[in-house]
């Protein structure tokens, strides 16, 4: 893959991409980084043109004092699409980067061509809304440097694997990064806007629909998907098991069979219709 750093709505994003053909928009979770979806953009770069970010705030991108709530997150991403000459993407995105593609879906149906929906991080009962504001303004660095590493842990249903290992280093990395205090209030506005920012309406995401949940996550549960499934009109649901809340990261192949599966539903499926101005 090529990396490069963009600038889209005056924010500098660090992006890697490859291959060439219809984009796949990958997008990661809170706190972590591009690196999650190493795997999946490997399986797919010889067909499909693979763009996978850094969001706003975290990784390599920089760190501004911005809202961080999932609106701005959409908004950034639809731009990187504009700055690439991408004129429709497949948008796929685990925990926070599933409901920033949730809000790419409702926001610019015309650009969003399916979604792919890793545990994403919504459906969460409305007390959580207050709980998310209050964390939102208590966290403070010195409580992140505790508790990322252990959120961290309970992403996977093995820990001690390779891969996990190695997101931990790239997440100890950042800790120990000059620009952490810019993670870290990305990282606390980001938690409050998702556990603050209510239910996606969900009736509306007219898009083909993939959700892959792994049976042991312990961060947003597999009892969770069934809503989801009722709700998106277009969905389909894949879970794997021994497998925690990144899938991708946890069982890559058979994460990557359940894409390579359904990304043919999306193409015999009617685009939605673009909105005023070609979003």
């Amino acid at each position: 893959m090529t990396a490069r750093d963009v600038v889209v709505d005056g924010v500098r994003l660090h992006v890697r991409e490859a291959g060439s053909g219809p984009a796949l928009v990958m997008l990661h979770g809170l706190g972590a980084t591009g690196a999650n979806w190493d795997a999946t953009a490997a399986a797919f770069a010889d067909r499909w043109r693979v763009i996978v970010p850094d969001l706003p705030g975290h990784g390599r991108s920089s760190k501004p004092d911005a809202p961080y709530t999932v609106d701005f997150f959409a908004g950034v991403i639809r731009s990187l699409g504009r700055t690439l000459g991408v004129s429709e993407a497949i948008v796929m995105g685990n925990s926070l980067g599933g409901l920033v593609a949730i809000e790419l879906a409702l926001g610019y149906p015309g650009w969003t061509r399916g979604l792919v929906l890793a545990a994403p991080a919504t459906g969460f009962p409305a007390i959580f809304g207050y709980a998310g504001r209050a964390l939102g303004a208590a966290v403070r660095p010195g409580l992140l440097r505790t508790f990322l590493p252990v959120f961290h842990d309970r992403s996977f249903y093995d820990p001690t694997l390779a891969a996990s290992q190695e997101r931990r280093a790239l997440l100890e990395e950042r800790l120990a990064d000059e620009d952490f205090p810019g993670f870290a209030r990305a990282v606390a506005r980001s938690l409050e806007a998702v556990l603050g920012g209510g239910r996606p309406a969900l009736a509306a995401v007219r898009q083909p629909t993939l959700l892959v949940w792994g049976r042991q996550d312990r961060l947003v549960p597999v009892a969770r998907s069934t809503r989801l499934v009722r709700e998106l009109p277009q969905a389909r649901l894949a879970i794997l098991d021994r497998c925690g809340h990144v899938p991708m990261v946890e069982q890559p192949l058979a994460f990557n069979r359940a894409v390579a599966d359904f990304l043919p539903c999306v193409d015999a499926a009617p685009r939605p219709r673009r909105a005023a101005g070609g979003s």
